[in-house]
């Protein structure tokens, strides 16, 4: 006897909450890939801020 294929249709609707869960990870995790991409620079020197505000003290 051979297993039948559901279709995948049935399949969605069967495992309709898991899908859901893995495409809300996977946007969540490309909108966080864009925000990393998309950052100031500024974040990776934060030296250069800290001695811009000392200057200012001055």
């Amino acid at each position: 006897m051979r297993k039948e294929r559901l279709p995948l249709a049935d399949l969605i609707v069967r495992y309709r909450t898991p899908l859901n869960i893995a495409v809300l990870i996977v946007c969540g995790l490309w909108a966080a890939w864009i925000a990393w991409i998309t950052r100031p620079a500024a974040i990776d020197t934060p030296s250069s801020i800290a001695a811009y505000c000392m200057r200012d003290g001055n």
